[in-house]
């Protein structure tokens, strides 16, 4: 593998990185709850899901649901990261 090729992967590697950062600041910003308590699981297609258990009320976690999934799909766009929110 060539050099390029290295330092591009690891480029990848460190916006992948950063886009779960910063969904996971996002996340902890609009529901504190999530705090302590999130799971991420990395699956072999490189999709990333973040687990949390949800808020009680149904408006509650819709909020959160179309908040994070806004989050998301800029990250997508942005860094190519595809960040998936899910319940436990």
């Amino acid at each position: 593998m060539s050099r390029g090729t290295n330092q591009r992967s690891r480029q990848i590697v460190a916006e992948g990185s950063n886009a779960l950062t910063e969904y996971l600041v996002a996340l902890e910003k609009i529901y504190p709850a999530a705090r302590g308590a999130t799971r991420v699981f990395t699956r072999q297609d490189k999709r990333v899901i973040v687990s949390v258990p949800l808020p009680a009320r149904a408006p509650e976690r819709m909020r959160l649901f179309d908040y994070m999934a806004e989050v998301a799909t800029r990250l997508l766009i942005e860094t190519g990261q595809y960040i998936i929110l899910s319940s436990r």
